[in-house]
């Protein structure tokens, strides 16, 4: 019987571990998932892990609302054109 738990804990221990393993490699490519830079394969391991995982799944979630707020905040403003024609012949000139 003793045998049997201790076989039962390792079993569920060992479940932990390797959980935390996923998680810390679909922590460690949630950015480049989010920017746009992973590799499909790298896209559906993070789908598929965050589908199953609620803690990870709240931290994307988390991470791309921030990425949006960022994005919102540093939308882009008209540039006057004046100042685009002067950068473009500053780079003729040295080019």
């Amino acid at each position: 019987m003793i045998d049997f738990i201790k076989e039962v804990v390792n079993k569920l221990v060992g479940k932990k571990a390797e959980q935390r393993y996923c998680c810390k490699d679909c922590l460690c490519r949630l950015n480049s998932v989010l920017d746009g830079e992973a590799t499909k394969e790298e896209m559906l391991y993070l789908q598929e892990h965050i589908e199953n995982c609620s803690p990870c799944y709240n931290h994307y979630n988390i991470e791309k609302s921030v990425k949006e707020v960022i994005k919102h905040k540093l939308e882009q403003r008209p540039v006057p054109a004046s100042l685009i024609d002067s950068i473009r012949g500053n780079i003729k000139k040295n080019c």
